[in-house]
């Protein structure tokens, strides 16, 4: 049987480059599987090349990105690790302000270069 083992979050530093719209060091955490789909593009992309490509474009139309996370929950089977929290964010999209609540899974991997993001699935439920 495989053990669970809580640990801590990796998603905080995944949080910090949202806010700071910060593509090439989201790009950096992705394994070359990952698969990303979120409440703008409502699309999935998969692989670095588009999901880089997807966060350019919204981090072309949103400013101001205030992201917060609760009930966050993280447990590891061995190389994997899954992270699901409730990710609580306010931006401006194309001049409006926006408040989303969602939840929100990552998946990362351990990798010979540290742990990567293999699934970021964050689809809001409603306004918060």
């Amino acid at each position: 049987m495989t053990s669970i083992t809580p640990v801590a979050s990796h998603g905080a530093e995944y949080l910090r480059m949202l806010d700071a719209k910060d593509e090439a060091g989201i790009r950096a955490l992705l394994t070359e599987d990952a698969q990303h789909v979120d409440e703008i593009t409502r699309q999935w992309q998969r692989g670095p090349a588009a999901i880089g490509a997807a966060l350019r474009a919204i981090f072309s139309r949103v400013s101001d990105v205030q992201s917060t996370a609760t009930d966050v929950h993280v447990v590891r089977w061995g190389d994997v690790e899954v992270e699901t929290l409730v990710l609580h964010q306010v931006y401006e999209l194309d001049g409006v302000t926006t408040r989303v609540v969602s939840p929100t899974t990552l998946i990362w991997r351990r990798t010979p270069d540290g742990w990567r993001l293999a699934l970021i699935q964050s689809i809001p439920t409603g306004g918060g």
